[in-house]
């Protein structure tokens, strides 16, 4: 009788998710054909997924933040209540960081691969594919807490902590120098993305960021991350026998963390910790639970780390979470949280 109350909501929560999703997904998955298939027929040069993926960091990526920083300040008001969605991709970064580098120690795997699946595995696609299959599980009362998990939590998080990880265990040697750690400061500060929002916020301040031309072009500009960043993910992706026969322990480990290990620890955290079981704190658990952030795959690929580990775990990540966020969804209904 239990397995029966947690398998229909879910059948019925996966029937609506699909249907919610139908158009994302579709995008997804185009994409990441396409890309696949200018790899395959050589139409496009074997460059073409770093210039890919320079044109996400140098533009569209500072676009939205640009385009959605100054939309969250101007609408949000604040309590204590949303330091829960504000701190998940923090936290959840923090504990990719410490379980990665034990993972390390373990197994002895190198740089290359441990980088990939922390970024990865450490930073979720918290808007793309989160605010679409929240708005399919709970509605458009869920897009505010989504919005702060992404804005101020995923994208914050990977502009700044996620950098000084990069550098500090990049492969590449051109990203270290004898003065560590003033190098580490002038590359988080002059990292698009986080100049970018320290320029939001100056716009926001003096109002620049209300004009319409400035509007419609950050979000034409914006509206190019996805299906650039997915192309590149494709080009780059191999899902060949010998590829995953290479890579299935380690992205199988990253999924395990990403999508069942992490939303379990900021359960546990959250609920059992702190007391909470708000419908916020729902939607912020569920978040944590999404697929890996694509830009951290960009970000990944950027700083020299494994773009076939980065790569499998976006391109097998994404559609697997579409099962396991409405299950977490369930789960976390069943053990009182308020839906």
């Amino acid at each position: 009788m239990r397995a029966q109350f947690l398998l229909r909501p879910l059948s019925l929560q996966l029937i609506i998710s699909i249907s919610v999703l139908n158009s994302n997904f579709v995008l997804i998955f185009a994409c990441l054909v396409l890309g696949a298939a200018f790899k395959k027929t050589a139409r496009l040069p074997a460059q073409t997924a770093t210039a890919l993926n320079a044109f996400v960091i140098w533009v569209s990526l500072p676009a939205l933040v640009l385009l959605e920083i100054p939309k969250l300040l101007e609408h949000t008001h604040w309590s204590t209540e949303l330091l829960v969605p504000v701190s998940m991709a923090w936290l959840l970064f923090a504990f990719s960081v410490v379980t990665f580098l034990v993972i390390k120690k373990i197994k002895n795997w190198s740089n290359q691969t441990i980088g990939a699946l922390t970024l990865t595995a450490g930073l979720g696609n918290t808007s793309f594919v989160g605010f679409p299959l929240l708005e399919s599980l709970h509605g458009k009362e869920a897009i505010p807490t989504a919005v702060l998990c992404d804005q101020l939590g995923t994208f914050l998080a990977l502009s700044t902590v996620g950098i000084l990880y990069a550098m500090r265990y990049a492969p590449h040697s051109h990203h270290r120098d004898s003065h560590r750690s003033q190098s580490l400061l002038k590359n988080v500060f002059t990292f698009p993305p986080f100049t970018a929002m320290l320029i939001a916020v100056l716009l926001w301040k003096t109002g620049l960021s209300a004009q319409e031309e400035a509007r419609v072009l950050f979000e034409r500009l914006a509206s190019t991350l996805v299906p650039l960043a997915l192309v590149a993910v494709g080009f780059q992706l191999r899902l060949s026998r010998s590829s995953l026969h290479t890579h299935w322990r380690a992205v199988g480990l990253g999924l395990t963390f990403k999508l069942m290990a992490a939303p379990l620890f900021l359960t546990l955290l959250y609920r059992f910790a702190f007391g909470s079981q708000s419908l916020t704190t729902q939607i912020t658990i569920l978040e944590s639970a999404m697929a890996p952030m694509i830009t951290a795959g960009v970000v990944a690929e950027e700083f020299g780390f494994d773009r076939e580990v980065a790569s499998l775990m976006i391109g097998i990540g994404i559609p697997l979470s579409l099962i396991t966020v409405p299950l977490w969804n369930t789960v976390l209904t069943a053990i009182g949280f308020t839906a």
